[in-house]
């Protein structure tokens, strides 16, 4: 019996090993699971496609809306599963509030080549930030700054830099470590976890208005990561929960649930 035992409790240990193993070396595919797919159409017709270049090669393809006249510009950067269509859709519902708004597509992720990772993805958030800044010097309006889910670690990094007016994030998460850990309970996630991701380590040094949009019933960022979050911030923050919203039915357009808070802060001078 106790030869069986301990059996099982070595083909146990062997199984949690692999599983770990496994996860460690398959993370890129759970961080970001819209790299490597074949590219898709932006089916927006008043979007403008564009590429943008930032150091050692990295390139990227961009899109913009711009209604007339636009009261801001907005930088926004899109989650971890959506490619530059789903980018346009988005900025087209942002762009519901009079703004013009730019988004991009990441390494990796459709035409853009490259590799996603925490060094690409801020690099690309800089080169992004720096087109949409002078587009609204072009325009002399006020330069914001937005990001979902995955893409709020590059709207909070340009804020923490002090080069936003205003940041709107969409069911951001604290960090990747905690968001994972949360889910994995029993894998050793912030052993494991490459790509270090930490809104919550640079949140205090973002001192210029920020507004969290979160669904109460979101269970891939759960709202406790947002409510974490809120009290981290070093400036005025304000957190709008959204009844009955999950993870990808948020909505951020003008005729949407929060509609009207989103298109005063986005417009705030």
């Amino acid at each position: 019996m106790r030869r069986r035992l301990f059996l099982l409790a070595v083909a146990a240990c062997l199984a949690y090993a692999v599983v770990a193993v496994a996860v460690w070396w398959q993370q890129d595919r759970l961080v970001f699971p819209g790299a490597g797919r074949p590219p898709r159409p932006v089916d927006v017709p008043e979007a403008e496609v564009f590429w943008l270049e930032g150091l050692g090669g990295l390139r990227f393809r961009a899109v913009c809306v711009q209604p007339t006249p636009a009261g801001a510009v907005l930088a926004f950067f899109v989650g971890n599963g959506e490619d530059l269509g789903s980018a346009a859709r988005q900025a087209r519902e942002l762009a519901s509030h009079g703004i013009a708004v730019v988004s991009a597509e990441y390494p990796g992720y459709g035409d853009s080549p490259g590799q996603p990772g925490v060094a690409a993805l801020l690099q690309l958030a800089e080169v992004v930030a720096r087109h949409a800044e002078e587009r609204a010097r072009r325009l002399g309006v006020p330069f914001v700054v937005g990001g979902s889910s995955l893409g709020s670690f590059c709207a909070v990094h340009v804020a923490a830099a002090g080069r936003a007016r205003r940041c709107l994030l969409r069911a951001p998460p604290d960090s990747l470590a905690a968001v994972a850990a949360a889910r994995f309970p029993w894998l050793p996630v912030r052993l494991l976890l490459r790509h270090r991701f930490d809104n919550a380590a640079l949140a205090p040094a973002v001192r210029c208005p920020v507004c969290i949009v979160h669904g109460d019933r979101d269970e891939i960022v759960p709202l406790v990561h947002a409510e974490r979050l809120r009290l981290r911030f070093g400036g005025p923050t304000t957190l709008e929960v959204v009844r009955g919203a999950g993870h990808n039915d948020l909505s951020l357009s003008a005729a949407g649930p929060v509609g009207p808070q989103v298109g005063a802060f986005l417009r705030d001078p």
